[in-house]
């Protein structure tokens, strides 16, 4: 089968078919939900999946916003990650000054309109062009709620849903300069609630302030900073802050306090011989104080693991179609954003970096990577830092339109290589048994956690109309 007539098949679908993936973005653009309360992405996403032809599964893993849309029937079975949540507090318009729709409100500052419309849209050319030209295998579709938190995939790998993939494609906007992403690091977010009991600040010695034992085992923490080992390729680190203090009046002990880690760790092992330590700073603090502690776990992520082999496949595809084109008038936006949001307004730039070179920022693509090899194309299309207004207003904007379309191409294109070219999955998978050396995939969330579907609740209560 000539794979050139079928890449050629997949451009002419993915142009003629764009003004469906187009609304579907701009209605997730225009509803933003946060990690956990994405119900009206996932229906939408959803709903266009199945006009396809695809059989859809909604609230797997125990989360009601997660889903898998399968296509086909046996191998090979090559993923597409669709993520669909938002972002608390960058509320914007599409408009080159700070306007938000809601003042404080939610908003798509990283995208996900876009990247979970163009990982569908990629998922269903690979589909048709299955169909045309008479090539088997299966399609995997995975909606995975809550990805700003961590959480849809690391609770679906735990559920299985992994466990006979072959190879996933994935994509991610980024800043100044395109790539395919290599590693990223693993990484926790585990909070440790401290009891204690209340007292008038007259007489504090009746009371156990849950508050010095937060902070106690905050300065334990910062101890073991010297102990860590160190990053291979970067630092091994970790951030805390306090939470629910109360009651809320200075002249009270405070008989409840919350302290929240989270970590970014070069590979598991490390973490893990972290987070016992982390433990015993808690159960010292409780001791020292006179409280109890409980910990609770949000989440937990495998560093990912990197294949070459699958980066340089996607990489062909990318130098087929070039840069992201931005016209004119887009670039003169970019600018206005630039210089409103008090950045030098060069416009957007697109450098370009070698394949599996440079690692990406976390992200809980990293279970897949474990199951079965990956590659995430990066290419440049932010006008700034991520998690900022300026993208949001990007995101719904022509710049983020258009993009659907150019990543679709590039990772059906990917998705048509490693179905068609003999030999071409077997290395990439021989590849990652090699990084693995062994290691095999475990869950580091424990059965009895749940997956936190309430994160948010609250909070997306407030803009709904």
């Amino acid at each position: 089968m000539d794979i050139a007539t079928v890449k050629r098949y997949i451009n002419t679908w993915v142009e003629e078919n764009k003004e469906e993936f187009i609304q579907c973005a701009m209605y997730i653009f225009n509803n933003p939900e946060l990690g956990m309360q994405e119900f009206k992405a996932v229906k939408a996403l959803t709903d266009v999946a199945a006009r396809h032809g695809f059989t859809i599964e909604t609230g797997v893993a125990e989360m009601p916003t997660a889903f898998v849309a399968t296509y086909g029937t046996g191998k090979p079975v090559i993923a597409f990650s669709v993520e669909y949540d938002c972002l608390p507090g960058l509320s914007q318009k599409v408009s080159a000054v700070k306007d938000p729709v809601f003042e404080g409100g939610p908003g798509h500052g990283c995208w996900h309109n876009i990247l979970g419309t163009g990982a569908l849209q990629a998922g269903i050319a690979f589909r048709h062009a299955m169909e045309k030209f008479g090539f088997s295998g299966t399609i995997k579709i995975f909606g995975t709620p809550g990805e700003e938190i961590c959480v849809g995939k690391a609770f679906m790998a735990r559920a299985g849903l992994f466990n006979d993939i072959d190879a996933v494609v994935d994509w991610h906007p980024v800043e100044g300069l395109t790539l395919i992403g290599r590693g990223s690091n693993a990484y926790f977010s585990k909070y440790y609630h401290f009891k204690g009991k209340t007292a008038h600040g007259n007489a504090p010695w009746k009371g156990r302030s849950s508050l010095d034992a937060a902070i106690l085992m905050g300065h334990a923490a910062e101890m073991l900073r010297e102990h860590i080992k160190p990053g291979k390729d970067s630092p091994n680190n970790y951030n805390y802050s306090f939470s629910d203090v109360g009651p809320e009046y200075p002249c009270i002990v405070p008989d409840r306090s919350s302290i929240w880690f989270v970590g970014r760790f070069n590979t598991t092992e490390i973490m893990l011989d972290f987070l016992e330590r982390l433990d015993k700073c808690a159960e010292g603090a409780a001791l020292a104080t006179g409280t109890t502690v409980t910990p609770e776990l949000v989440t937990a992520l495998h560093e990912k693991i990197p294949n070459t082999t699958l980066s340089l496949v996607m990489h062909e595809n990318y130098l087929a179609h070039g840069q992201f084109q931005i016209t004119a008038k887009e670039q003169n936006f970019v600018k206005e954003l630039q210089k409103n949001a008090g950045y030098e307004p060069v416009g957007l730039v697109q450098k370009e970096a070698p394949p599996a070179t440079l690692d990406t920022p976390v992200s809980d693509i990293s279970e897949y990577s474990w199951h079965a090899p990956v590659a995430m194309f990066r290419p440049a299309m932010f006008p700034g830092p991520t998690h900022h207004w300026t993208i949001t207003a990007t995101a719904g904007s022509s710049i983020g339109q258009r993009a659907i379309g150019y990543a679709a191409k590039i990772l059906a294109e990917s998705a048509v290589d490693l179905a068609l070219t003999p030999g071409l999955l077997a290395k990439a998978q021989a590849e990652l048994r090699e990084r693995l050396n062994g290691r095999v995939y475990a869950s580091l969330i424990p059965d009895h956690i749940t997956p936190p579907v309430d994160a948010n609740r609250h909070a997306m209560e407030k803009y709904k109309t």
